[in-house]
């Protein structure tokens, strides 16, 4: 009896490793399936601590996700597949057998219930064949640092030092004797053995890739680097660890799967989202002193105005789109007029910058007049960069298409001096030209960012061949137009590549072609980068700017 069911286990094993090794993903040969609702479709892909892993999903039919399990099965990433190719990266925190799974996504709309799929590992790159080496320069000391080297050898000081990290949180922050407008900033990694360089991404760079890769202190697990950067700056990054120190070429894409969230950091930036794992968002860094921002969060008691979603069509265009229109509270068809905003990136305007939130805020407190607001949204990502940047074909839509059917269906003003048409980086540089095309429309530009190296024949990281700033020299050209300005940009928005394609510089030379011919300009500059951080704060102070200060009078 013992015999037999000793060859039951043994034959129970054997069936199991049969079934385990079909499943098993090798490079280079690619896998087949089906994919249906309920069913999801699971592979095992051994790997090493540090394997970087590229890989390709084609699909026919219903679209589906992809999840990477850690060996415990815990959830490594996941990755939309919502398109009939999608490539996607990652990075083996530790060694073992991950998952690869398929599956539906989670509320699928789709009128395909079924589907197929090609699943193939394109490349798996050891840590040993990816790496080189180096560290930071390490220009500036920090306090808790030095403290801990004086410390060393003791057996205990690397434990007390991380736990006294983990009380305070990072960046560790100090400031510079002698210097108010300086702080020093301390990035922080715990390592080990298999960690060979630590590097810190974020909105803030603005020097080569190297002079952001932490020093480590030998025989510890302490990585760190010290920044000197301008004092209430507010910023997100990431730590990507075990980095490919290129910025351009084939290896750059391996950063997209080594990045993190800084583990020692609680605050989290816009792009978090519950469950997910450190690799799917980052974090965020708000230095003592940055600019308050007190219209972004909802509060208790302040009326909240309407939102409705609309479906429009344009003729000029030929493209269809989502348009959000918000109402304020109180808001009636047969009451006075109230004023008017038009602002692009319908999505982010909602998710990332919480408008309706700082409209109700801001009407509440008296600081704007009741204002509608429109949201438009971009059909593609595509037809986004073709649009935003100066055309006037999307121009005349603004003026001859969009406007007349808001007047028609929401009781907006009709003066140009009360109406406001806002956007950033393409969509600040978008409305400044709706302006200079129809200022009968619109008297108010708010322009966050705006992409003012802009140029027909310049692409984002071209080079220094072609000049830029080609919507300033139409300004030059153009007579003194009844239209006033708020524009602000980021220190960190400079042009690192030399290109022309910085925001800062560019932005600098467009308040002063404006304030030149006479404009009124209210610019400001703060101590962020391109980052919706940054524009959530400053989207009221351009709408206080701009018509806050009629409110008085209305």
């Amino acid at each position: 009896m013992l015999r037999f069911l000793e060859r039951c286990v043994i034959f129970a094993f054997g069936c199991l490793a049969a079934a385990t090794a079909q499943n098993v993903l090798k490079v280079s040969e690619p896998v087949e399936g089906k994919l249906e609702i309920g069913s999801p479709q699971s592979y095992v892909l051994p790997l090493h601590a540090g394997d970087y892993v590229k890989a390709t999903l084609e699909q026919k039919g219903m679209l589906g996700e992809i999840w990477i399990l850690a060996p415990d099965g815990s959830r490594l990433r996941k990755f939309n597949a919502d398109s009939s190719k999608r490539e996607f990266w990652f990075v083996a925190d530790i060694a073992g057998s991950h998952g690869v799974q398929l599956k539906t996504g989670e509320g699928c709309c789709s009128t395909e219930r079924t589907g197929t799929y090609t699943l193939r590992i394109d490349q798996i790159l050891p840590l040993s064949e990816r790496m080189r080496l180096g560290t930071g320069q390490v220009p500036y000391t920090n306090p808790e640092i030095e403290a801990f080297r004086r410390e060393l050898p003791s057996n205990t000081a690397i434990e007390r030092f991380w736990q006294h990290v983990m009380q305070i949180g990072t960046p560790l922050v100090n400031a510079i004797p002698g210097d108010s407008e300086h702080q020093l900033v301390t990035f922080l990694w715990r390592g080990d053995l298999s960690t060979q360089n630590v590097m810190v991404l974020g909105s803030f760079l603005t020097r080569p890739l190297t002079d952001y890769l932490m020093d480590h202190i030998p025989n510890t697990d302490v990585w760190h680097l010290t920044l000197k950067l301008p004092a209430g700056a507010r910023f997100a990054y990431t730590l990507s660890v075990n980095d490919p120190v290129v910025s351009e070429g084939p290896r750059a894409a391996e950063r997209a799967a080594t990045q993190q969230a800084d583990p020692f950091n609680p605050k989290k930036n816009w792009n978090y989202a519950p469950g997910a794992s450190r690799h799917e968002y980052s974090s965020m860094a708000e230095l003592p002193g940055a600019p308050a921002q007190p219209w972004i969060v909802k509060k208790s008691g302040v009326p909240e105005g309407k939102i409705e979603k609309n479906l429009f069509k344009s003729e000029l265009l030929g493209n269809e789109r989502k348009i959000t229109v918000y109402t304020p509270p109180g808001y009636q068809k047969d009451g006075s007029p109230v004023d008017l905003l038009v602002i692009f990136d319908e999505n982010a305007y909602i998710d990332r910058v919480p408008t309706p939130i700082i409209l109700d805020n801001l009407i509440a407190a008296g600081k704007i007049p009741p204002t509608v607001a429109v949201l438009i949204a971009n059909p593609s990502q595509e037809t986004r960069n073709k649009e935003l940047p100066p055309n006037p074909h999307f121009a005349d839509f603004l003026a001859n298409e969009l406007i007349p059917w808001v007047r028609a269906h929401y009781r907006v003003t009709n003066d140009p001096n009360r109406s406001v048409v806002a956007g950033s980086s393409y969509g600040g540089i978008a409305a400044t030209y709706a302006a200079l095309r129809h200022p009968e429309v619109f008297g108010n530009v708010l322009c966050q960012s705006g992409s003012f190296f802009w140029a027909p024949d310049h692409e984002f990281g071209g080079d220094a061949i072609t000049e830029t700033g080609w919507l300033a020299k139409e300004f030059i050209k153009s007579p003194k137009l009844p239209i006033k300005f708020y524009m602000d940009a980021g220190l960190f928005e400079v042009d690192v590549t030399g290109s022309g394609g910085g925001i800062l510089e560019p932005s600098r030379q467009m308040r002063d072609v404006l304030l030149a011919k006479g404009y009124e300009v209210h610019y400001k500059q703060f101590a962020s980068g391109h980052d919706y951080l940054n524009w959530r704060g400053t989207l009221a102070d351009g709408l206080i700017t701009l018509i806050g200060s009629k409110t008085a009078k209305r």
